[in-house]
């Protein structure tokens, strides 16, 4: 636990208590969204944040201890997830509720497993942390008008959120050239890098393949996290013969992602074409976006509505064999295109929109509506 206890009571009211639970660890992105919430709210409240470190029953135990000897006026949980909501229930369910996701559990399971156990245990996770809730912050408007139809209310849309004064491109020389980068088109993928058997793949998979249409060209892959999957993409690259084209980073701070970030010549986001990815966000694309280069996804959720026609690539179902090939296609067009930084560049004042000091204003808003 950290604590964020700030303010003291004025003579007239004293500052609600207000408990950030996370679903990560400090410094993830789920905490960083606590954070700033956290400090946007100043003296108004009184804030302690949680962080989910370790296992879930672990983890929801020793926050359920510290929530229910707080007893907050309002429970801010970042991330609908198994850990923070059981916290709040075995702390008694203190105060008042709000949910705050980017994700789809019950679609998303559907997509990725059959077991029945998993699937009912998403579903009644959104039943319960929906149900309980005094206000369900999305991420994102489709997230919105899908909980809506299924009868939930008090639903707000607040984005994901972007550090822009770190986010800024960069001149990253150095770093190309100590990953023998030097002359060659760089594309790169940022995040945790999954893998699931149920699909034959997970994310990276679409840039690894991608480069067996592309061996006429000096392109690269560069994937910047850890994750499951990164020994499933570097097999898939030593089969094809593109090892020596695929470079993985590993985690970086995010004092130095922007550098690295600014490395890259492309950027790829790639979401498959079924309810739960049309409902999910991620703190990548508003990164991309402020870095300014170009971003080719996936027509799908959020990036369909932001980005323009010459960076959406069609994906075709929930998971779409043939996309690697268009993707390459495109890749293509980027390498020829003497323009492409002109276009990236273009992107950036997309950015705005997602800047972290104005979501986490609109949070905590948010927050006080609900205390009050």
């Amino acid at each position: 636990m950290t604590s964020g206890l700030s303010g003291t009571p004025d003579a007239d009211r004293t500052p609600p208590k207000v408990a950030f639970i996370a679903n990560g660890p400090v410094g993830g992105a789920a905490g960083e969204r606590g954070d700033r919430i956290a400090r946007a709210l100043g003296p108004r409240a009184r804030s302690t944040q949680w962080f989910r470190t370790g296992g879930r029953i672990g983890s929801a135990i020793r926050i359920a201890r510290g929530v229910r000897e707080q007893r907050p006026d309002v429970t801010y949980l970042v991330d609908i997830a198994a850990a923070p909501l059981a916290a709040w229930l075995i702390a008694g369910a203190p105060g008042k509720l709000i949910v705050d996701t980017g994700d789809a559990p019950r679609d998303f399971i559907r997509l990725v497993s059959k077991n029945p156990v998993k699937r009912v245990a998403a579903s009644l996770l959104e039943r319960v942390g929906y149900g309980r809730a005094d206000r369900i912050v999305v991420r994102g408007s489709f997230h919105k008008k899908d909980l809506e139809g299924r009868g939930f209310t008090d639903v707000q849309v607040i984005p994901d959120g972007v550090d822009l004064e770190l986010f800024q491109p960069l001149d990253a020389p150095e770093i190309r050239h100590g990953l023998g980068l030097d002359g060659v088109f760089v594309v790169g993928i940022q995040g945790n890098f999954t893998w699931y058997p149920a699909l034959g793949g997970g994310l990276g998979w679409e840039a690894v393949t991608a480069l067996k249409y592309l061996q006429d060209l000096l392109v690269h892959v560069v994937l910047i996290g850890e994750g499951p999957g990164i020994p499933e993409l570097r097999s898939l690259a030593s089969h094809q013969g593109d090892s020596e084209r695929l470079h993985t980073i590993g985690r970086v701070s995010l004092e130095s992602l922007p550098a690295y970030l600014s490395m890259c010549d492309a950027f790829l986001l790639t979401q498959t074409n079924d309810p739960s990815s049309w409902i999910r966000t991620t703190g990548k694309l508003p990164g991309y976006l402020a870095i300014g280069r170009p971003i080719l996804a996936s027509d799908v959720g959020t990036a369909s509505e932001l980005l323009p026609d010459e960076m959406l690539v069609t994906y075709d179902g929930e998971w779409d064999l043939g996309y690697p090939q268009r993707l390459a296609e495109r890749i293509r067009q980027l390498y020829e295109d003497p323009s492409r930084m002109d276009r990236g560049a273009a992107l950036i004042p997309l950015s705005r929109q997602f800047d972290y000091d104005e979501v986490a204003r609109e949070a905590a808003a948010v927050v006080l509506q609900v205390a009050e």
